[in-house]
């Protein structure tokens, strides 16, 4: 049965200023990935879309691959339910990383990338609900922020059980 985890996590100023920058700037390229893929009608379609703008962005932006690709994806996602005008991101919509972007140290803190390298994050899990949020996919996190703390939202995938306690669920993800 899947779950979607939100886990706050606990940054100190520098690292809340490094996840404020990833999300400002992976933001921009979804937003220059959009304008591209509509001029050009491949906004729907990840592997077009990928050659007309994957190594412009890795160039222009400087950013890790993986962030690339899932900047490519989340464009092509925000078009499936309008493509008919060009789609804009805001600054502080989420930030979409991958097994390549973030990692969970058991249950201690999250390894996470960001512009100036990975950095270590403390966090703890505040809720969780069954079933997803909107387009989430299995091995994606969503990086959000919520009244100026940083969330992640996480799909698991849990055996079915009609009690599970948090404890538990926890215990699944590491």
């Amino acid at each position: 049965m899947l779950y979607t985890m939100k886990i706050e996590l606990l940054t100190n100023e520098k690292e809340h200023e490094l996840l404020s920058n990833v999300m400002k700037v992976f933001n921009t390229v979804c937003n220059h990935i959009s304008q591209i893929g509509f001029r050009t009608k491949t906004h729907r379609n990840k592997i077009k879309l990928s050659k007309q703008c994957y190594m412009l962005m890795r160039e222009k932006y400087n950013l890790p691959s993986a962030m690339v690709v899932r900047a490519i994806g989340k464009v092509v996602e925000g078009y499936k339910s309008d493509g008919k005008r060009e789609l804009q991101f805001g600054e502080n919509t989420s930030v979409v990383y991958d097994t390549k972007l973030l990692k969970f140290n058991w249950m201690n803190n999250v390894s996470i990338s960001t512009f100036e390298g990975r950095i270590q994050v403390p966090f703890k899990v505040v809720g969780y609900r069954q079933g997803t949020y909107e387009r989430r996919v299995n091995g994606q996190a969503d990086l959000i922020l919520q009244g100026n703390r940083f969330y992640l939202l996480l799909l698991v995938d849990l055996p079915e059980a009609s009690n599970i306690t948090i404890m538990e669920f926890a215990e699944v993800i590491t």
